[in-house]
């Protein structure tokens, strides 16, 4: 199992790289929304400045992200009209189980995998989270790291169902690092990218806890290398 981090433009990064070179990238970008995020659970994470989410990517991040990978699984689909221009059979649907109608009852995951639309009931609104049937944490604060953190959990299972485990998985806006700390629990190949050191630094260091652990399902891949970005 290999691990790559890079701090800097996802852009650049990505032009270095070679067409069809990994087999899937799973991402959320920045759906440009400005400081309109909702804080929930009261958590620390919301008081940054959200610069980096005043607009959303240009076509021209989309054009490499559809260059470099084979397979494209990205969050808020609906927000990137770049994405409408190509059919999507298996758009995923996260129901996100919500309390109060000020939230938004679920995300649009654009997917380009040609099977039927899949849905995952797994609650995360703010100290609520769990899947249906053992949704906890109620009465807790958040510990979101990231205002837009996505759940590990969730993230494990839409890899564990949809790409193999000799997969590489890319993620060109990696954040607090989720996507990279579930693909390793998976035994899956991941390069992240992110261009803000404040959270490049907290994924580097979620990403090298969980190569400390036992793998969920372990893969034939075992060695961990030395890549930008340091060793994990």
């Amino acid at each position: 199992m290999t691990v790559t981090l890079h701090l800097g433009d996802c852009l650049e990064y990505m032009k270095t790289m070679e067409s069809g070179s990994v087999d899937a990238v799973i991402t959320d970008p920045p759906y440009g929304f400005g400081q309109n995020i909702v804080n929930v659970g009261n958590c620390p994470a919301y008081v940054d400045e959200y610069a980096w989410n005043d607009a959303p990517p240009t076509d021209d991040y989309f054009d490499e992200i559809f260059r470099i990978s084979k397979n494209q699984i990205i969050f808020g689909g609906n927000y990137f009209p770049v994405l409408w221009r190509k059919p999507c059979r298996g758009f995923i649907f996260w129901d996100k189980i919500q309390c109060s109608n000020n939230h938004a009852d679920g995300e649009l995951i654009w997917t380009s995998f040609n099977r039927n639309a899949k849905q995952y009931r797994y609650c995360f609104s703010g100290n609520r989270f769990g899947w249906e049937n053992s949704i906890h944490g109620v009465g807790l604060s958040s510990n979101r790291v990231h205002p837009t953190q996505k759940p590990t959990d969730l993230m494990t299972a839409i890899i564990q169902d949809y790409l193999q485990p000799a997969y590489t998985i890319f993620d060109p806006f990696m954040g607090s690092g989720t996507t990279g700390v579930a693909a390793v629990q998976l035994g899956r190949n991941f390069i992240g990218c992110e261009i803000d050191p404040k959270y490049f630094a907290i994924a580097e260091k979620r990403i090298h806890e969980a190569t400390l652990q036992p793998q969920l399902f372990p893969s034939k891949l075992t060695n961990v290398e030395e890549k930008q970005g340091g060793l994990l």
